[in-house]
């Protein structure tokens, strides 16, 4: 059973609803960026669990998300309602995300610290899904014209960065104020912080759930094909596969190092009054990278733009583990160059939608919500076992949350796995990306053979 895709005749998408479309990711980074940065800190060094611990539960969580992802892409893409297939889990879910968000930098302290923990954040993984899955699929049914596709994608990777930037630069300051000594954490300042970013992320939400409405449905509506069909589909779509082996390597880089670098500034460098600095700095670099070379995105084509970006951070990850972590000068000069070559974050995004009419194309059947489960199962992956595997390796070489001071061996460790073991993470992700089939000519090709098939089913339906 087909289940080829037909747009309501519309306008371009206005700049309004490309700023809507912004603000979703802005809102989702507030509290998943915070996550990622700090979320280990808190579990090691406030709650007080061991590394092996910590790891165990980002695992697990992950574990789960291999089968809550693809099963949620099925059943969003299989709902049929009037105000979309994705936008009302965007309604109705939001504010159980924000909660979750919130409880997860909470404890109850004692023996049950580490079931209270996997709970609260295997939940919030499961809400992220519901809001974020949908978020993401929106782009791929709110307009057919390949330029708007690749405006809403720069609008959230700029809603992305923004966020990120703002968070990286502001969450010290604030938890420092709470606490009431900079790079000086307690439970309150991370509780507090989280429940800022949280309480903001919900109106921008509804922001985008106002805004961005979905026009490309199936022509099957309410005939949905069978899930093992779907699933066929998404893992028999080559380009789609080759995004998710990427952006697997690049997301345990990317967030791996973000779960695990505060270690390496407050223990390694010795400088946790410039953590607000050497957070905030990388992030700010990324914009300016992403803002020069979109052009060249275009002009040199993504696979070369981004084989480029995951050099540059790579080597650059290799070169800060050898330099003296108390050269402050070029520790600062390192880690904004590697800030800049992470202008590759959007450019696997951008490949995700014509993975999807790649496999429409080829064999009738669009899975925008199972497609983009695949891709966020990857950044989750990545997120969770980047980390994971960090503090493994700090912990079996001695690192304790709560001690004053560290052991070399300790030390060691952290430089290791903040930098060199994700610095070659990155050049990993040269292999998919050199097996990635489509570029801009294909992408052409299959768009207008796509507008062709929806023209004559059209026309045979009005017939």
């Amino acid at each position: 059973m087909s289940n080829q895709s037909t747009a309501v005749s519309a306008p371009r998408l206005s700049k309004r609803v490309l700023f809507a479309y912004g603000c979703g990711d802005f809102a989702s980074n507030l509290t998943n960026t915070f996550m990622g940065s700090y979320l280990s800190v808190f579990y090691t060094d406030v709650v007080g669990l061991l590394p092996a611990v910590v790891s165990a539960i980002m695992i697990i969580a992950r574990v789960w998300d291999a089968i809550n992802d693809p099963m949620f892409g099925a059943i969003a893409e299989r709902t049929n309602t009037k105000r979309g297939r994705f936008r009302p889990y965007i309604f109705y879910f939001t504010p159980f995300l924000a909660l979750a968000a919130v409880l997860t930098f909470t404890t109850i302290g004692g023996s049950g610290a580490a079931i209270y923990a996997a709970i609260t954040y295997i939940a919030y993984g499961m809400l992220f899904t519901v809001v974020n899955l949908s978020y993401g699929s929106l782009s791929t049914v709110m307009t057919t014209n390949p330029e708007d596709i690749a405006q809403l994608t720069s609008w959230r990777m700029m809603g992305t960065n923004l966020s990120s930037v703002i968070l990286s630069a502001v969450s010290p300051i604030i938890m420092g104020a709470i606490s009431g000594e900079a790079g000086n954490f307690n439970a309150t300042s991370y509780t507090v912080t989280i429940l800022i970013y949280a309480v903001v992320s919900v109106p921008l939400f509804y922001f985008v759930y106002a805004n961005c409405k979905e026009t490309v449905k199936p022509v099957n509506a309410g005939k949905p094909i069978p899930i093992s069909q779907s699933l066929k589909a998404v893992v028999t779509n080559k380009p789609l596969m080759l995004v998710f082996a990427m952006m697997l390597f690049a997301m345990f880089a990317t967030f791996g190092r973000l779960g695990v670098v505060l270690y390496y500034i407050m223990y390694v460098m010795g400088k946790p009054q410039y953590i607000s600095l050497f957070m905030s700095l990388p992030s700010i670099m990324t914009v300016i990278g992403i803002f020069l070379t979109k052009n060249y995105v275009i002009k040199w084509g993504k696979k070369r733009v981004a084989a480029i970006g995951y050099i540059g951070s790579g080597i650059t990850l290799i070169i800060i583990y050898f330099v003296s972590p108390t050269n402050l000068p070029v520790q600062l000069v390192l880690h904004a160059i590697y800030g800049f070559f992470c202008f590759t974050i959007p450019i696997p995004m951008s490949m995700i939608p014509e993975s999807i009419d790649y496999q429409e194309d080829r064999i009738g059947v669009r899975t925008d919500g199972l497609a983009y489960a695949a891709t966020s199962l990857s950044t989750k992956i990545g997120n969770a076992f980047g980390p994971a595997v960090a503090l493994l390796i700090m912990g079996a070489f001695g690192y304790v949350g709560t001690a004053q001071q560290q052991t070399a061996e300790a030390l060691a460790s952290i430089n290791f796995s903040a930098n060199l073991m994700f610095g070659i993470f990155y050049l990993l992700a040269l292999i998919p990306l050199a097996f990635y089939p489509l570029n801009a000519e294909k992408n052409a090709k299959i768009r207008a053979s796509l507008d062709a098939k929806m023209a004559a089913k059209n026309a045979e339906q009005k017939g």
